[in-house]
């Protein structure tokens, strides 16, 4: 035979008689004092019990103290980290504010070899180079809106020419050929190192008087591909270590750029006596692959 399904009004009944019971129950309990018979039983019920809320303590407590483990594990970890990242933070700062300090120093040189007797344009950023087979030249954020025109001599730190403006010039850019561009040519003379003043771009009495005779020429960069100074007189001093600075002029005809502008030293200075001028190679007092900032002197 099946089994007999469940009868629900007889569940409801018997859910009826154990809440009624236990009403009953909690009564008398509350009615009675500690000795009477319900009382009881809950203190026999208490002791049976008690060792097995003793054995769910000690499982427990190795399993807190587990826990606690990996909870602490987890926060030192978690304080390496923001240590970490807190020092890595404190080095981008400290390099970020190496960078400005150069950055600084470097505008600061700018500003402080001006001469008072040139009129500069703004100061101007390299935002682009350009190169080519037989080209040197970069793009700087000055144009005409700043003044600037073509043919303009450009210098850094104490006035030392870098290069000039060409016929490229637009309302805010402007290109500049190097001095090592291979169209580049500047009148220059050589000088002393001991007595050319690179701030002033003055010579002293001393270089000026007695009967030595210093070399002047005509600044270029040739096919061999280095910037050197060529028609000095083979009886003229270009000695290494000499300064090459402008002359103002270039042969019979006024030059592009003011008189006194540091180009360079003297690297090597040759002749042979079948040849008619001395083979001077020049190193420029700055290296222009790292050019930044520059200034266009507009005026003079």
């Amino acid at each position: 035979m099946g089994r007999k399904k469940p009868n629900a009004a007889g569940g409801i009944l018997t859910l009826f008689v154990l809440s009624l019971v236990s009403l009953v129950l909690f009564t008398l309990y509350v009615r009675e004092d500690e000795t009477g018979p319900l009382h009881t039983v809950q203190l026999g019920a208490a002791e049976v019990l008690q060792p097995v809320r003793g054995l769910t303590g000690a499982v427990a407590g190795p399993l807190n103290s587990v826990k606690n483990s990996v909870s602490g594990a987890f926060a030192e970890d978690g304080e390496r980290e923001k240590l970490r990242e807190q020092a890595r933070e404190n080095q981008e700062l400290a390099a970020q504010s190496s960078r400005l300090q150069q950055e600084n120093d470097e505008l600061r040189e700018l500003l402080n070899g001006q001469r008072e007797f040139y009129e500069y344009g703004p100061l101007a950023e390299v935002v682009a180079p350009i190169g080519g087979q037989f080209t040197d030249r970069i793009t700087i954020n000055v144009g005409k809106d700043d003044g600037i025109s073509p043919q303009q001599p450009v210098v850094v730190g104490n006035n030392t020419l870098v290069g000039r403006t060409t016929g490229k010039v637009t309302a805010n850019t402007a290109e500049v050929m190097l001095v090592t561009d291979q169209n580049f040519r500047a009148g220059v003379r050589i000088v002393p190192p001991a007595e050319f003043d690179p701030a002033s771009g003055e010579l002293t009495p001393a270089v000026t008087e007695g009967e030595t005779s210093y070399g002047e020429g005509l600044l270029q960069t040739g096919w061999e591909d280095y910037l050197g100074v060529g028609f000095v007189d083979l009886d003229a001093r270009a000695e290494k270590g000499d300064f090459v600075v402008t002359s103002g002029r270039a042969g019979d005809m006024e030059s592009l750029f003011p008189s006194g502008l540091l180009i360079g030293t003297i690297e090597s200075s040759s002749s042979q006596d079948i040849e008619q001028y001395k083979k001077i190679v020049v190193d420029p007092s700055v290296n222009l692959d790292e050019l930044e900032a520059v200034r266009v002197i507009v005026d003079w």
